[in-house]
């Protein structure tokens, strides 16, 4: 144990003598230091003495009890105040409360610098720095150890917890959500109190937080810059003391941990929305997409394809951090105003997607595949069920349970509609790279306006009278007639729900 304050005050060389609290005499004092602003109780931690020359201390009686209640609370060993400086005296009312807190308060003579007491302190706790400076190399050690290949240790926080004697917890400031694993879990009426608190305290947060929750004290700490996560430190045992020294550089090997975790989980969503993107598009051999699922955790079979529409991309975030958080492995990729994900079969519920009745929210679930050439299949199934899903004004649609309203039952059905009715244009658009069908979709689209369709497609007005002919003339059809529209408008909208994808046979005369 190092110098307390009754051992300081005894000390010739620092000239200090009690105004108040004197029944606090045995409180070990770790660090002094100086500090002027009005709340120094964010700044300054357990065994800290503050030395002040008075500029933030209150004149009035209850401004000065307040001050000294937040000192105590906040568990510094004392208050120094610096003789004939500009520290209004004492009133009779904070001498009361500092005796019956058992907090000391103190005045410096006149002629004693405040650095004496600093190194006094300092050089009377030289054994503590040391062990607080061996504690802290072992922590950083641990963060160390933990990254190493092929670690099955505990988590990083329970060794943490361990070597510290204090619980540790990471926390999302908004939604109280853990950001790192631990075995024991945060008591909600304290995640409850910290979440209050953070908001309380506003921006930028302070050094710590002090936190009460049925007489057991806690110190939240904010971790990295972004302030996106907290760090929560609870003694194991009443009347422990925190070493807000110590904690900061836990605040800081959590920060390094977070961005670690935070990084792998980027890598992790890119690679897999690349694998997902080659088997969508049949661009992956089968050995080499199956290692990959397996890496990604998508070893076990069967799977199933989830089509997910959403407004916005706050939407967008929301379904990957549910399937994040449910420990779900999956492979996802955004398309537009969609989401496709790839997930165990076992895990595509109805809950998983069903966002409180969202009305933002559509979702589609495709039956259940075996083999990694059908997850092409599987999208266009997720799609077919998200539009049926969007018509029937439910959250979640698995696939052969609805069926979009006047649309083909299947997606081997939507395909033959396509082929038949689009088919000589999807061919004739591929044979001589042009836009017949895109064209078509634009002019049906603007209500059959050849200037609106035309500005649209950015091309003059005649051009597109001309490709509007072309379409009538492949497929057989007349745009002035209504039964007409209505089926090229249909078989439109099947092949964006195939995602664009239909067996077309290939022709190999060209129309003139």
């Amino acid at each position: 144990m190092g110098i307390t304050v009754n051992e300081l005050v005894a000390l010739p060389s620092v000239g200090t003598r009690f105004l108040a609290g004197r029944s606090g005499a045995d409180r070990a004092v770790q660090w002094a230091h100086t500090c002027e602003l009005p709340d120094p109780w964010k700044w300054l931690g357990t065994g800290d003495l503050l030395l002040s020359d008075g500029y933030n201390f209150p004149s009035d009686a209850a401004g000065q009890v307040r001050f000294l209640e937040e000192l105590a609370h906040a568990a510094l060993s004392g208050l120094a105040l610096a003789e004939g400086m500009h520290a209004a005296p004492l009133t009779h009312e904070a001498i009361a409360a500092a005796d019956a807190l058992a907090f000391p308060v103190l005045e410096t003579a006149y002629a004693v610098p405040f650095v004496t007491l600093v190194r006094t302190v300092a050089d009377s706790n030289s054994l503590e720095a040391s062990a607080r400076l061996g504690k802290i190399i072992r922590m950083y050690d641990i963060l160390r150890r933990s990254h190493q290949a092929n670690f099955r240790g505990d988590p990083l926080l329970d060794q943490l917890s361990r070597d510290a004697r204090i619980r540790l917890h990471v926390l999302d400031p908004q939604t109280g959500k853990s950001l790192l694993p631990t075995e024991v879990p945060i008591a909600p009426s304290l995640c409850r109190a910290v979440l209050d608190s953070v908001r309380d305290s506003g921006e930028p947060l302070p050094t710590f937080i002090r936190v009460t929750v049925s007489g057991q004290s806690a110190l939240a700490l904010p971790v990295g810059t972004g302030e996106k996560a907290v760090l929560l430190a609870e003694p194991l045992s009443a009347g422990a003391t925190l070493d807000l020294v110590v904690l900061q550089h836990l605040a800081t090997i959590a920060h390094l941990e977070v961005e670690r975790r935070t990084a792998m989980a980027l890598r992790r969503t890119e690679a897999g929305g690349r694998l997902l993107a080659q088997l969508l598009d049949g661009t992956v051999d089968v050995d080499t997409a199956e290692a990959r699922l397996a890496a990604l955790g998508l070893a076990r079979k069967p799977w199933r394809a989830a089509c997910i529409r959403t407004s916005a991309q706050a939407d967008h975030d929301a379904v990957q951090l549910r399937l994040t958080s449910a420990r779900i492995p999956h492979l996802v990729i955004r398309r537009a105003d969609e989401v496709l994900a790839l997930l165990p079969d076992e895990c595509a519920t109805t809950d998983l997607f069903d966002f409180e009745g969202d009305s933002r929210v559509s979702a589609g679930i495709s039956q259940a595949v075996h083999t990694v050439k059908a997850v092409g299949d599987a999208a266009r199934q997720a799609r077919w069920a998200m539009e049926a899903s969007r018509s029937e004004g439910r959250n979640v649609v698995f696939y052969g349970e609805q069926v979009p309203a006047f649309m083909p039952r299947t997606v081997t059905e939507g395909a033959a509609l396509v082929t038949r009715i689009l088919g000589p244009l999807i061919t004739y658009d591929s044979e001589n790279d042009s836009q017949l069908v895109h064209s078509l979709r634009v002019f049906l689209d603007s209500n059959r306006s050849w200037k609106g369709g035309a500005e649209r497609l950015g091309i003059h007005r005649q051009t597109l009278v001309y490709r509007m002919r072309r379409v009538e003339e492949l497929t057989g059809r007349h745009l002035q007639s209504l039964q007409d529209q209505t089926d090229l408008y249909l078989a439109l909208k099947t092949l964006q729900l195939l995602g664009g994808e239909v067996p077309v046979q290939t022709s190999t005369a060209r129309p003139e």
